[in-house]
């Protein structure tokens, strides 16, 4: 059973890519400590049925049919948490569209890379654009970024893919920075949680084995493992926090 604290009580927060897993479990875990949440996702009906167990809970979300990297979408987004409850205390950039393996010179790599970065880099750039000026307005904010630990890590086959992460990361510091007079706190969480694609890779690949041996806690971790430094991040409790990537990745990547 998990304790609700109302840690984020009045609080709205957008979660983009929360039709399933870590995008989800954000949504449902910022619901229960308060925040009002705005879920987006590329499928309605997925972020329907996540509002929907918000409202059985006894929260309050708002699903949004919208695409990572759609300006237009993201501005639709932005709006209705403005019209609908007046503020966005809180943005979590999670949607980001996965290109498959890939080897660097295969003649694809740079369709794969325009793909990867127009989801990831240039959809939580277009939305960090648009919440700013309400943050300004309201005195503050926290913007949460998705990374990978394949971006510091450089794996074999997934240079599109990491190099969006990584540029993420420098999005995240260069906007910390810019942001931080105006009381805007801006981090990268490294998640790390096993999906049924990230399974089917593993075993795919017969790589299961390789990658458990990097992960210090020894276990691959789920959703529910993400959420709680969300809300840490998202909560006052980090007013002092910026600029920073936090790996929740059970030690596979330490810096």
């Amino acid at each position: 059973m998990t304790t609700s604290y109302n840690r984020l009580a009045g609080k709205v927060a957008i979660v983009t890519g929360a039709g399933q897993g870590i995008g989800a479990a954000i949504a449902e875990a910022y619901a229960r400590e308060g925040a009002k949440v705005v879920v987006t996702g590329r499928t309605f009906a997925k972020v329907e049925e996540v509002a929907g167990r918000i409202a059985a809970a006894g929260g309050t979300a708002l699903p949004l049919e919208a695409l990572s990297g759609n300006r237009d979408h993201a501005a639709m987004v932005v709006a209705r948490a403005i019209g609908d409850w007046g503020r966005v205390d809180v943005l979590v950039n999670n949607a980001h569209s996965f290109t498959d393996y890939l080897p660097v010179n295969d003649p694809k790599m740079e369709e794969n890379c325009m793909i990867d970065f127009q989801s990831a880099f240039f959809g939580s750039l277009q939305f960090m654009q648009l919440c700013h000026p309400h943050m300004v307005a309201q005195g503050g904010g926290s913007i949460i970024n998705m990374g990978s630990s394949y971006g510091p890590r450089c794996e074999p086959g997934f240079l599109a893919y990491a190099a969006s992460k990584e540029a993420i990361r420098c999005l995240t510091r260069t906007a910390a920075k810019e942001y931080g007079p105006q009381a805007i706190r801006v981090n990268t969480i490294l998640p790390s949680a096993m999906s049924p694609k990230a399974l089917w890779y593993l075993e795919e690949s017969k790589t299961y084995d390789l990658e458990l041996a990097k992960v210090a806690l020894g276990r691959f971790g789920d959703s529910e493992d993400i959420a709680p430094t969300a809300v840490f991040l998202a909560s006052d409790e980090s007013n002092y926090v910026t600029g920073q990537t936090i790996g929740v990745d059970g030690g596979s990547t330490m810096f």
